[in-house]
């Protein structure tokens, strides 16, 4: 886990506390998972992370890559899933162990702090572009925030390919038609380009003032 949360990997002299479990494209992540982990930390592929109200209604809001965290607890009226968006390789830590380490301070309860707090942001911008006034808009922010959230520390220059419209469009609440509209006007302004790859940002400052 790249030197993170070291006290439950174990550094090579304690058991691992993590289970590493494979998820396959376009599959739900077990429902079971959601209450009897506490935290995920993605290692490979993409998870589209949802809140499902009393009613079934499900509501995609973090999209999470390498590197990035996943909580896993449940709350309120809502409940928690997901969906991998291509073949999903993910870190679960059961919820003994984790509060285990938080309770034991740092340096784990701190890294536990930080990937919650990285993962607040994640859906703080997604729900900022979907409060944008136009579709153009909302998916030129949704874009930035990507290629800014999903593979940290790194910024992205292209979205990958895995991610599709649909994805966008569940992220943003808007149909998959206006998803694509949007695209292709940014396109047009010569801000974006589609490629087999992804959606490579041309022009970020442009991207960013959409």
């Amino acid at each position: 886990c790249n030197g993170v949360l070291q006290r439950l990997v174990g550094g090579g002299q304690e058991r691992c506390a993590f289970r590493c479990l494979f998820v396959g494209a376009r599959q739900p992540l077990p429902p079971r998972w959601f209450g009897s982990y506490g935290l995920a930390l993605v290692r490979r592929g993409i998870v589209i992370r949802q809140r499902v109200d009393s009613h079934g209604s499900a509501t995609a809001i973090d999209a999470v890559g390498p590197g990035g965290a996943i909580p896993l607890s449940e709350g309120g009226d809502a409940r928690s899933s997901g969906y991998a968006v291509d073949d999903v390789l993910l870190c679960l830590c059961p919820r003994r162990p984790l509060r285990a380490a938080i309770d034991a301070g740092a340096p784990s309860s701190a890294q536990i702090v930080e990937l919650h707090a990285a993962s607040l942001d994640r859906v703080e911008r997604t729900a900022a572009a979907r409060c944008r006034s136009t579709a153009v808009a909302r998916v030129a922010v949704l874009l930035g925030a990507l290629a800014d959230t999903l593979s940290p520390p790194r910024r992205l220059s292209c979205i990958p390919a895995a991610i599709q419209q649909r994805d966008l469009a569940a992220l943003l609440s808007m149909r998959h038609e206006s998803v694509c509209r949007a695209l292709s006007v940014l396109a047009r302004r010569g801000v974006v380009e589609r490629g087999d790859d992804g959606i490579h940002l041309m022009e970020r400052a442009r991207l960013d003032a959409a």
